[in-house]
């Protein structure tokens, strides 16, 4: 049985992904800032695939000791981690620099960046021990060096992701540890509506035209990425949802650019 970790998974893409393991007969660990939040999954998904299959440990990514304590959460129920991803993340409001709060800069670098440097640190750690495992960092908007208006911050930390990752995978090509990327393009999540809501009216027009082409719903991209994961056995793995390809087959489209992906949520 696979065991799984996933940071930032009590709701999105996270808990998507553990979903998904779990359906697979693996097992999984949730976590999030929120004990609540976890605790809440983790019964509620125990109700489903076992409680003998589900684990919780609550964590904030930008601490260390508790990202540590996530594995040792892990390492105590199962035995072992067999694949670690590291999904937590933020954005900001979508705003030109000169005009974000600059509150909200400092949450983004440290969650995006640190956080995810932390994760790679204690599973790389854990991982040598005993002997095997797999990581994956999540790759968004900026990892390809795109620019967008309004999200340079964002950008600037799944660039530095991208550098990040590439360089971990360059450092450990000699010892027993598969590091990857996993990318899952536009995906309808809690993060995303609660963006376009701030957006002026103008540019949430604009916005939806571009995402009703190239997003989708958690559960039509987790099933393909955890599938892929689960068959992943080389290193240096990019699992990709929405290649360019792909993106450029959808815009010349009509049933994918007539869709409407965002009125249930009023917009």
């Amino acid at each position: 049985m696979k065991v799984a970790v996933i940071t930032g998974s009590t709701r999105g893409i996270g808990l998507g992904l553990a979903t998904e393991f779990l359906k697979r007969g693996c097992a999984a660990v949730i976590s999030g800032r929120g004990r609540g939040k976890v605790e809440a999954e983790v019964k509620r998904l125990g109700g489903i695939y076992g409680a003998d299959k589900v684990a919780g440990q609550p964590g904030d990514v930008t601490d260390f000791n508790q990202v540590q304590a996530v594995w040792n959460a892990a390492k105590q129920k199962f035995g072992n981690v067999d694949i670690w991803i590291n999904n937590a993340g933020i954005t900001h409001t979508t705003k030109l620099f000169v005009e974000l709060d600059p509150a909200e800069i400092s949450p983004v670098i440290n969650t995006n960046i640190t956080g995810l440097v932390y994760g790679c640190k204690v599973a790389l750690q854990g991982m040598m021990e005993q002997g095997c495992g797999h990581i994956y960092n999540l790759e968004g908007h900026g990892s390809d060096d795109r620019k967008r208006a309004g999200l340079m911050i964002y950008g600037t930390t799944k660039r530095a992701v991208k550098y990040f990752t590439e360089a971990l995978i360059e450092e450990t090509e000699e010892v027993p540890v598969q590091v990857g990327f996993l990318s899952p393009g536009i995906v309808v999540t809690d993060f995303l509506i609660e963006d376009m809501r701030k957006m002026n009216p103008e540019q949430l027009e604009t916005v939806k035209a571009v995402y009703n082409c190239l997003a989708d719903t958690v559960e039509t991209v987790t099933p393909f990425l955890v599938e892929n994961i689960l068959k992943d056995d080389k290193h240096g793995t990019e699992i990709a949802w929405l290649t360019d390809e792909k993106a450029n087959e959808r815009f010349n489209s009509d049933e994918y650019c007539s869709r409407d992906l965002f009125s249930t949520y009023g917009l």
